[in-house]
């Protein structure tokens, strides 16, 4: 099954499709929310049109900021609503295709997704014409959901990364598709909105349609798959409850030399992140406007400053400490989370703007924790088992962000600025510790492990009996 690829064919296989994905999901991701706030405005409460365009000519004006009181409790339901769709079914759907994949091949999946993807940004394209209610909107990311959405395709990317490296190599190559990612969000933040001032809102949402349907067929025709199968694609494989109870089997179940404690360790730790990381998205800006008073362009540009400081920090940082010193992945995420825990005690501690831009360097090598817990994830699991493992994880990380959003949002509003220093990033400094504490115990435990660190399960009848 593993099939190792060297040579710039490894980062040029599913990564450069996943970067194009990125890039269309953030030209369009902001605005989507100004056509559900303007389309909230004109239609749900039937506001007067040239009053509703101020929102997009003079939004910090007093007659903008009563209309946007009027829309925003309205536009969060909807948008909620569309984080439900977009993260239930494919949770669900997740823990089948991935053991599924183990058997019959990644590339289903990825171009299923791309697929699903193309079809909602088409539907959207084509909702911009008419003016119709912005609940409908929400039937656009129906097909995305059935095929899995943005879940199955990074479940299907990190399978397929896992199958073409080796040991060694693996959380380079994980690391560089979190660099891609970030590369293709930042792109996109900087085109979306000079996209939209020349062409509105239809061609936003073309433009994201054609990269899905580019980045599906990249996949299609020039991504060979890992794993070859003969058999048929019904539904009733693809919903098979043997596969989940294989799922079950492979992370619980006892075998010489499988630590069931570094693989629970390691998924417990990158659920801890995905709460600290969507908890601080959904404050971030209601903290930097309240503290300091920024608004939209300045915090756009904090927030490109911060990604490029993490791509730099993703790339240095991993061909450091891994690649050239000999890092273990343990001690690398170690540092990069003893990096987020220094950013988010200096936002605590922020008066001032130039405090905001210090966390970003401080916390500039925060992102190579996730390829690293990737990476150990990996090789603790037979490559045959490597789809069961990655459904479980993504499964659990799709649903995590409930819990972040929650956590962090009724926190902050019980301690607002002026408060200082402020308790919701002490938070996070809190997680973190917790999350460096496990790191700590799985490079313990894996150095009791000696170099075959798993059995591989027997066959499937004798797991599932």
């Amino acid at each position: 099954m593993e099939q190792v690829v060297t040579g710039w064919r490894r980062y040029m296989s599913v990564q450069p499709p996943l970067t194009i994905l990125m890039f269309a999901q953030a030209i369009s991701s902001n605005i989507l929310t100004d056509f559900i706030v303007y389309r909230v405005c004109k239609i749900t409460l039937n506001i007067n049109k040239t009053e509703c365009l101020l929102l997009h000519e003079n939004s910090s004006s007093a007659e903008a900021l009563k209309i946007y009181e009027q829309v925003q409790p309205e536009t969060s339901l909807i948008l909620m609503t569309k984080s439900f769709i977009e993260s239930i079914f494919p949770t669900f759907l997740s823990l089948f295709l991935g053991p599924w994949s183990d058997k019959n091949g990644r590339k289903p999946l990825i171009v299923a997704g791309y697929i699903g993807m193309s079809l909602t940004y088409f539907i959207l394209s084509f909702m911009t014409v008419w003016d119709t209610n912005p609940w409908f909107l929400l039937i656009a990311y129906v097909p995305s959901a059935c095929l899995g959405g943005f879940c199955i395709i990074l479940l299907g990317t990190i399978c397929y990364i896992s199958d073409i490296s080796n040991e060694e190599d693996r959380a380079w190559q994980l690391a560089w598709m979190d660099a891609l990612i970030f590369i293709g969000v930042i792109i996109g933040i900087l085109i979306g909105p000079i996209v939209f001032r020349a062409y509105g809102y239809t061609i936003v949402f073309g433009c994201a349609n054609l990269c899905c349907i580019l980045a599906g067929l990249y996949i299609c025709f020039l991504v060979p798959d890992t794993i070859y199968s003969t058999n048929l694609i019904t539904l009733s494989s693809l919903f098979d409850v043997n596969l989940v109870k294989e799922l079950i089997s492979t992370c619980t179940k006892k075998r010489d030399r499988f630590n069931r404690h570094i693989v629970w360790c390691c998924i417990i730790t990158i659920s801890l992140l995905v709460i600290i990381s969507q908890g601080e998205m959904t404050i971030q800006f209601l903290f930097a406007s309240a503290r300091l008073g920024w608004d939209v362009n300045k915090y756009s540009i904090y927030v490109v400053t911060d990604i490029m400081l993490t791509i730099f920090g993703i790339i240095l940082g991993v061909k450091v400490l891994t690649t050239c010193g000999g890092f273990p992945e343990e001690a690398a995420a170690v540092l990069s989370l003893l990096s987020s825990l220094s950013s988010s005690l200096v936002k605590s501690f922020t008066w001032k703007s130039w405090h905001m831009y210090l966390s970003t360097i401080v916390g500039a090598f925060s992102g190579i924790a996730s390829p690293m817990l990737r990476a150990i994830l990996s090789k603790s699991v037979p490559p045959e088992d490597s789809g069961k493992i990655f459904s479980l994880t993504l499964s659990i990380e799709t649903l995590t962000p409930l819990v972040g959003v929650s956590l962090y949002g009724v926190i902050y509003s019980h301690f607002m600025p002026p408060l200082y220093p402020l308790p919701v990033w002490l938070v996070s400094v809190g997680i973190y510790i917790i999350a460096i504490l496990l790191l700590i115990n799985i490079r313990i435990q894996n150095g009791k492990c000696n170099s075959s660190r798993y059995t591989p399960l027997t066959q499937d009848n004798e797991i599932l009996t």
